[in-house]
């Protein structure tokens, strides 16, 4: 029997990770979870290191799941060392752009108004965000083809035109509705609502984009969820927040 805090409705389902790490194929949704990292993989000593590595396919943990809701099996992620920015587990949310194969897709998600997921990690675990590309925050992506009017250009990561996909960030003021969200050794369901989710401002050099100036769910590309590195204020140095986790049961709100 499901526990009350269960979400079961299929056509909402992203991922259970019975069989393998690809999302729920329903409503033209298509895709498969993936990790990636900060540049600490390639330069320092020592590189730091991401498992399942960026550019694999993730494997299932099936021997571990959220046992409240569909038991075993959840996509399992551990990264040490990253140090710039972080490293982070997603998932595209549909096929390639019709336009051109080598950009990302969009999917219509403006009937939903956030996601649920279930996570826990091998120890408390703190400077975590979840963030919702859309085509005009998606590096990936190419907003013109959304809307050839379209003249800003935002390519998260690239610092010439670097701005910031729609997110929430846990424990930070900035996002009062996440102050007391938890991610530690239980079992934990986390809800991020869509209207909650705007432009990291910090976001060197802190651009943000003048319109939209929310997230666009009819051309959503992807979620993500990312472990931030730490920051010393005191030294201003940047800390390597290490991290393993397991993340289950992920579904959309209606």
């Amino acid at each position: 029997m499901l526990g009350a805090d269960c979400l079961s409705t299929k056509n909402d389902l992203i991922a259970d990770f019975k069989e393998d790490n690809g999302i729920y194929p329903v409503d033209g949704r298509e895709g498969g979870f993936y990790t990636y990292g900060d540049d600490s993989e390639k330069s320092g000593s020592p590189l730091a290191v991401l498992d399942p590595a960026e550019g694999t396919t993730p494997g299932i943990d099936t021997a571990n799941g959220n046992d409240e809701c569909s038991g075993p099996g959840s996509l399992h992620v551990k990264g040490t060392g990253f140090k710039i920015w972080g490293a982070a587990l997603g998932t595209n949310f549909a096929p390639p752009d019709p336009q051109d194969s080598t950009l990302k897709g969009w999917y219509d998600a403006s009937k939903y108004k956030g996601i649920s997921f279930w996570i826990k990690a091998a120890s408390e675990l703190k400077n975590v965000q979840v963030s919702f590309p859309d085509v005009y925050t998606d590096g990936g992506a190419n907003a013109t083809h959304v809307d050839p009017s379209d003249t800003e250009r935002c390519v998260y990561g690239v610092q010439s035109d670097n701005c910031s996909p729609f997110l929430v960030k846990f424990g930070d003021p900035d996002y009062p509705n996440y102050m007391d969200t938890k991610i530690d050794t239980t079992w934990r369901r986390i809800d991020v609502m869509f209207a909650d989710t705007k432009q990291d401002k910090n976001n060197p050099p802190g651009y943000l984009l003048p319109a939209p100036d929310h997230i666009d769910l009819q051309h959503l590309t992807a979620m993500a969820i990312q472990v931030n590195a730490l920051h010393d204020d005191a030294t201003m140095a940047v800390i390597a927040n290490d991290f393993e986790v397991w993340v289950d049961d992920i579904y959309f709100i209606k």
